[in-house]
């Protein structure tokens, strides 16, 4: 599930990039060496060079010990990484990275109190941490490390609205917010934003001078929550043209697809990322387990109900870990009733011929 920390996650990564054209200057503007490094390093996150990605970190980490940039960037690659590759593996080194930029971000706002980039990477490493709670439902530490964190971000765009790309990440925390509002109810004055947090994505992706991708990644997520498919599809596919190998907009553009009722595209799509997934040297067989379930609607929608059904027997096929499996209880739940409605319309119906 997308979640509000996520959206933390790129609009820190955005705005930490922004100084150049914008009111952030003087002696709370980014070193140029800091600024050109951040940009390559999520660029290459986006290109899935992980380790590349890192040592790009490593040389801000290097080269300014004392700045709380280089460990953010690194904590954001680590966190990627398993992003990409569904697991925990790196955890603690995760957080090792996140109390470093605490610490050096608390170590500047001692001697001075209202740099901005201080309070950023000290509101970013909560951000982090709530997002990554929130990956395994853990939701009282998530959406504490979350507020903790968006708050700094709201509190930054009052102060400088000029710098457009906030207004992504007050828009994205906006819209999930407003959406999970039954999750948020000890939340005080939650109200329904969601068309104008939608508006302010579309803006910042048209005009945010480094939240473009940020913003097309939040509203694919968004597009589908809000069953938009068209829109959703229409961004996912602009984005790989930029990104061709980017498994985060194929994911994307595949379901789109299946809301779209495009069942054959759709069905290529996840059978291009289940061979993509199951290739990788580390693989916990999450993602693979997840594009047989959407096979498996896919392949329902199509009345090829006995494949559907192979579909849902395939995701037992694999040997998860404990942590793997309890994750995917609700998925395995939702692949049975699949399965059981499969073989209802197949005795009822007859299936149309399958040519594979």
């Amino acid at each position: 599930m997308y979640l509000p920390g996520k959206a933390i996650i790129n609009v820190l990564i955005c705005f930490l990039i922004t100084g150049a054209g914008s009111a952030v200057t003087g002696k709370n503007r980014l070193p140029s060496e800091i600024h050109n490094a951040s940009l390559k390093c999520v660029d290459l996150v986006y290109k899935e060079k992980f380790s590349r990605a890192e040592q790009e970190a490593k040389k801000i980490i290097k080269k300014y010990p004392d700045h709380p940039a280089g460990y953010f960037f690194f904590a954001m690659v680590v966190y990627s990484w398993m992003v990409y590759y569904e697991t925990d593996k790196k955890e603690d080194e995760f957080y090792q990275y996140c109390d470093l930029v605490i610490a050096r971000g608390e170590a500047i706002l001692a001697r001075d109190r209202d740099n901005i980039w201080a309070r950023f990477f000290v509101g970013g490493a909560d951000g982090f941490k709530g997002t990554y709670e929130s990956r395994f439902e853990r939701w009282i530490t998530a959406f504490r490390y979350g507020w903790k964190g968006v708050s700094i971000l709201i509190e930054l765009y009052k102060e400088h609205p000029e710098i457009k790309d906030l207004g992504y990440g007050v828009g994205s925390y906006n819209y999930w917010r407003s959406a999970l509002m039954k999750t948020l109810w000890w939340m005080p004055g939650v109200s329904d934003k969601r068309e104008s947090a939608i508006a302010m994505l579309y803006q910042a992706k048209k005009y945010g001078i480094y939240t473009k991708m940020s913003a097309a990644e939040s509203l694919v997520e968004v597009l589908l929550h809000e069953k938009r498919f068209g829109e959703a599809l229409q961004i996912a596919n602009e984005m790989l043209q930029k990104y061709p190998s980017s498994l985060v907009f194929y994911w994307g553009r595949a379901k789109a697809l299946y809301g779209e009722r495009k069942y054959t595209l759709a069905e290529k799509a996840f059978r291009y990322i289940l061979g993509r997934v199951e290739s990788e040297a580390f693989d916990n067989h999450y993602n693979a387990a997840l594009c047989h379930l959407w096979l498996a609607k896919v392949n329902m929608g199509l009345q090829r109900y006995t494949q559907c059904i192979a579909e849902c027997n395939r995701m037992k096929h694999y040997r998860f870990s404990l942590k793997v499996k309890k994750r995917l209880e609700s998925d395995f739940g939702e692949a049975e009733e699949l399965r059981k409605r499969a073989k209802a319309a197949k005795l009822k119906s007859p299936e149309p011929r399958f040519v594979p």
